[in-house]
């Protein structure tokens, strides 16, 4: 008989505790609770130790806190590990390239998130355009609408994406309900056909910039992306447009954000995600120009299942046929 694979998990599901102990069947999974990154580099090490070496290993949502996932933090898994799989359709926080050269997968979910993470596209436009932070800081604090400005509608501006993606998609689709006509441009352009259905309008780089009334980001964090919202590129933008990001804080330069905000060049950044997570910038979070969530956009209960059960499932797969459901890269077989 076969020994029983070694799965190590970097905390345990919340949602998906059916297909958890129906892993469990089939492997041995050997779980710490996560608290922060030194202490993750601790745990990972011990588990080795003690119980390795492991087959797989993976990781669930909301790891802030202690992420990144490092080659110091990994390398215990090897030799023998042959998958990390995560959860988020982002990836930029695993050495995807270093795992390949181990021989191992790694692997993400990549539609979990996409619903969610759109919706939340679609309340930071209306919180921008309606400057609703302020409006309800005002109730707050008992003042009702002193002071407060008339705000913009979405019905007839512009909406633009930047990275067309399935989250990226699936804003076009629900932002139209607004009566916004939407543009973008991406790395990959889609087929005319998909343009079509989805009533997008492909344009440059520059295009994009000059027209958006709203622009959105929805890219994934490269070196190419990083960094890609300068002060160059806010330049070409209308005077008093909005930025919305959903996708990864440091695709925005925000010293040059919070110049353009303050210079009112930009009328208001509407943010999920921030560079320095989970300590971002004390500047956006006492700002009235911008609206802040704690990259909150996937943290809902349909989400975090999907999400866990994806994780789960890439495990089971892979133990069970070599491969995982979402590979992002291709180890290197020696």
């Amino acid at each position: 008989m076969s020994p029983r694979k070694q799965v190590l998990g970097i905390g345990a599901p919340r949602l998906a505790t059916a297909e958890f102990a129906s892993l469990q069947e089939i492997a041995d999974v050997h779980w710490f609770t996560p608290v922060d990154h030194a202490q993750c580099i601790a745990e990972v090490a011990r588990l080795c130790a003690e119980k390795g070496p492991f087959d797989a290993a993976y990781v669930l949502f909301g790891t802030a806190k202690y992420s990144p996932f490092t080659e110091t933090m990994l390398a215990p898994l090897f030799p023998g590990c042959g998958l990390f799989a995560s959860g988020g359709a982002g990836y930029d926080d695993i050495p995807t390239a270093w795992l390949a050269s181990k021989g191992a997968y790694a692997a993400n979910t990549p539609t979990a998130v996409t619903n969610a993470t759109a919706d939340m596209a679609v309340f930071l436009t209306l919180a921008a355009l309606r400057n609703t932070t302020q409006a309800e800081m005002n109730v707050r604090a008992g003042k009702w609408r002193d002071g407060l400005e008339l705000t913009d509608d979405p019905m007839g501006k512009t909406f633009g994406i930047f990275g067309i993606g399935k989250i990226g998609q699936a804003t076009a689709r629900k932002i139209q309900a607004l009566g916004m006509d939407v543009i973008y441009n991406s790395r990959t352009r889609l087929p005319e056909a998909d343009e079509k259905t989805l009533n997008l309008t492909y344009v440059s780089e520059d295009e994009l910039l000059a027209r958006s009334d709203v622009l959105s980001l929805h890219c994934p964090l490269t070196p190419d992306t990083r960094g890609w919202l300068n002060a160059d590129r806010i330049a070409k933008m209308k005077d008093g447009a909005y930025i919305v990001n959903t996708s990864r804080g440091d695709i925005i330069d925000e010293p040059a954000l919070k110049a353009a905000l303050e210079s009112r060049k930009l009328a208001h950044a509407a943010l999920d995600v921030f560079v320095g997570e989970p300590n971002p910038d004390p500047w956006f979070t006492s700002s009235p120009y911008v609206t802040v969530q704690p990259h909150f956009g996937a943290f809902t209960k349909g989400t975090i299942h999907t999400g866990e059960r994806q994780v789960l499932d890439n495990v089971r797969t892979f133990l069970e046929t070599g491969k995982p459901r979402y590979p992002v890269n291709e180890p290197v077989r020696t």
